[in-house]
């Protein structure tokens, strides 16, 4: 899609059920749509996802919760994400493999998180499957934190390089 001369493109955003990092999500979401590009968010089940409570509250968090839990301007983010359709009616996993083949997606972003309920995103053979196509496709792909997990699992599967981590050969940081 053009717009005035800037061509926008259609980002996909899996998350988890729960307990995603709600900078890692709602940061990107509010710098890439401010700068005109689209959304979509995968869910397992197609409903609307949970980030960290303790992230965003600092409950549990102890004496260390101002320093460790998501800064104010990040929770305003996230609740502004949380707020927008796209979030509000994502797709499920499921659903992310006929977007691909239908060229709906034109980068992908894998926000991170630490806690328990990122476990089936982590694990996910849909998810990882989606991740290999993008870098089949060479489409553009943003891992944050544990997001990269995610990346380091999913495996190529063309001839020459098949099961091999997508990140094999390439440069990536992380914390």
């Amino acid at each position: 899609r053009v717009l005035r001369g800037l061509t926008l493109a259609t980002v996909l955003v899996p998350l988890p059920r729960i307990d995603f990092d709600p900078t890692e999500a709602g940061v990107p979401w509010r710098v890439l749509t401010g700068a005109g590009h689209a959304f979509v968010f995968a869910t397992p089940d197609g409903a609307p996802a949970h980030a960290d409570p303790r992230m965003l509250q600092g409950t549990g968090l102890g004496v260390l919760a101002p320093m460790l839990r998501a800064q104010s301007n990040a929770v305003a983010d996230h609740d502004r994400m949380t707020r927008s359709e796209a979030y509000r009616a994502p797709i499920s996993w499921t659903d992310i493999a006929d977007g691909l083949a239908a060229g709906r997606f034109d980068a992908l972003l894998l926000p991170g998180g630490h806690a328990p309920g990122m476990r089936e995103y982590l694990e996910s053979p849909l998810l990882q499957a989606a991740v290999a196509d993008f870098f089949e496709r060479d489409r553009p792909v943003a891992a944050i934190c544990h997001g990269t997990v995610l990346a380091a699992r999913s495996r190529v599967t063309r001839e020459g390089a098949a099961g091999r981590s997508v990140l094999y050969g390439r440069r990536s940081t992380g914390l």
